[in-house]
């Protein structure tokens, strides 16, 4: 059996599951919010997630001893991710040679870079070239990831990062497209992943700033109401919160009045998506945009899905990680998209 822990900064969760025959039965999946909302997320550490795992494992009845090794991931701020090409060579030289390229994506702390990297293939353009995802952190966040797994009670395992986590839940669903690409954009409560993935094309991942604690900032200055508050507003009306209540008149009598649309957290959210989007179109020529895939928690805010769906005008639906899985599977589980693939990519 293999356990997998998403932690993120809202909430922990958690799947249980087998895989036979790449099938995958899930037999546990629960999530933990990690502390009061009334806590800001620059106010909480590591003792609030420790509590909120050992909450949750308890909550399950669950023997952290009896687990062998759990399967977790690094979130996207604390790695880097990236296509790179290099001259072709042995992985031991390669390896090496690599962590000078990986000096330049990550945050320098002080320690040793650690990288892992993955080869696509021989680069279509240069003969003496591979295409590779290289992926890159340092040994001060994983010895820090690792120290929290284990005063959370478990011994410490084969860990990820959650933007390949995402990826291996999209790919376990899907086909890479043939031609163009396919966009994954997955709304956390700290920040938004958007991933670009084609069979022909560059594999791309970008973190955006804007998340769904944004969301819930602005609905708090909006109608000066507590977190909590916020949190209930934004789950039962979702876009519509931010427009209940500016049903101010209008003065229309000057034709010549210049109207201004007010800026809010879901469209930038989209500005800051249509600008990413606009880099890699420039960065990959002969790319074009097929299908966008719309996941985590964030993916359940009311008329969130259409909007970036008609703001971008494009073909876009939610991406439920337990589609075919459970028989009770709905939208809400998208939440879990990260932890199916930590499942996924568990190695015994």
């Amino acid at each position: 059996m293999i356990t997998a822990l998403d932690i993120g900064t809202y909430s922990i969760k958690l799947i249980q599951s087998e895989i036979n025959d790449d099938k995958i039965n899930i037999i546990n999946h629960c999530e933990k919010i990690i502390t009061s909302s009334k806590v800001e997320l620059d106010e909480m550490d590591a003792s609030h997630t420790i509590a909120a795992i050992q909450e949750l494992t308890a909550d399950l009845n669950i023997n952290p001893k009896k687990i062998k090794a759990i399967s977790t991931g690094l979130p996207g701020r604390k790695a880097s991710i990236k296509q790179i090409t290099t001259i072709d060579m042995e992985e031991a030289e390669l390896a090496t040679s690599l962590e000078f390229e990986a000096k330049k994506h990550i945050p320098m702390d002080g320690t040793d870079a650690i990288l892992d990297f993955h080869i696509i293939g021989q680069n279509k353009k240069e003969v003496d070239k591979i295409d590779l995802i290289l992926v890159a952190t340092s040994r001060n966040i994983i010895q820090n990831h690792n120290e929290l797994i284990k005063k959370s009670g478990y011994k410490p395992g084969p860990f990820g990062v959650d933007a390949l986590a995402i990826y291996n839940s999209y790919l376990y669903h899907n086909d890479l497209p043939q031609e163009g690409v396919d966009v994954i954009i997955s709304i956390g409560y700290s920040s938004t992943t958007l991933i670009c993935c084609g069979l022909n094309h560059r594999f791309f991942v970008r973190e955006l700033e804007i998340s769904g604690l944004h969301f819930i900032d602005e609905i708090m200055k909006s109608f000066s109401i507590p977190k909590e508050d916020a949190i209930s507003k934004l789950a039962e009306l979702g876009l519509e919160s931010f427009t209940e209540g500016d049903n101010k008149e209008i003065d229309t009598s000057d034709p010549l009045a210049i109207k201004v649309e007010k800026k809010t957290v879901h469209s930038n959210l989209v500005e800051e998506l249509r600008k990413t989007l606009r880099y890699y179109m420039k960065s990959s020529k002969q790319a074009f945009f097929n299908k966008f895939h719309l996941t985590g928690g964030g993916a359940s805010i009311p008329g969130l899905e259409k909007y970036i769906k008609d703001e971008l005008n494009v073909e876009l639906e939610v991406f439920n990680p337990f589609s075919d899985l459970m028989s009770d599977s709905d939208d809400c589980n998208s939440k879990y998209t990260t932890a199916l693939g930590l499942v996924l990519g568990h190695k015994e």
